[in-house]
């Protein structure tokens, strides 16, 4: 295991020692935790930056597909006119299997 020679601001360690033994852990055990949080933290926020930009990227591919699209309805009206086309299913009549 690595070992590292860290300098706290003035409080700091003692709201470390305070904070970990409340929680029933070591100093290096509450400090290993704290930095584990932290980085996990980072990295969803990285996820959740990449995805938001993932995200644009295909809204401006939408936006461009659409400026080339001839003019006409939108797709919910486009399926809403197939699905009223659709014709009514006949009612069920009871089976005599099913009685």
């Amino acid at each position: 295991m690595g070992k590292a020679n860290i300098s706290f601001p003035e409080g700091m360690l003692e709201e470390i020692d305070r904070r970990a033994a409340q929680a029933g852990m070591t100093r290096s055990g509450f400090i290993q935790e704290a930095t584990a949080t932290y980085i996990a933290r980072l990295d969803a926020d990285a996820e959740r930056e990449e995805r938001r930009k993932r995200i644009e990227r295909a809204m401006l591919g939408m936006r461009e597909i659409g400026k080339r699209m001839p003019p006409g309805p939108d797709g919910v009206t486009i399926l809403r006119q197939m699905r009223d086309a659709l014709p009514e299913w006949p009612a069920e009549e009871a089976r005599d299997d099913d009685e």
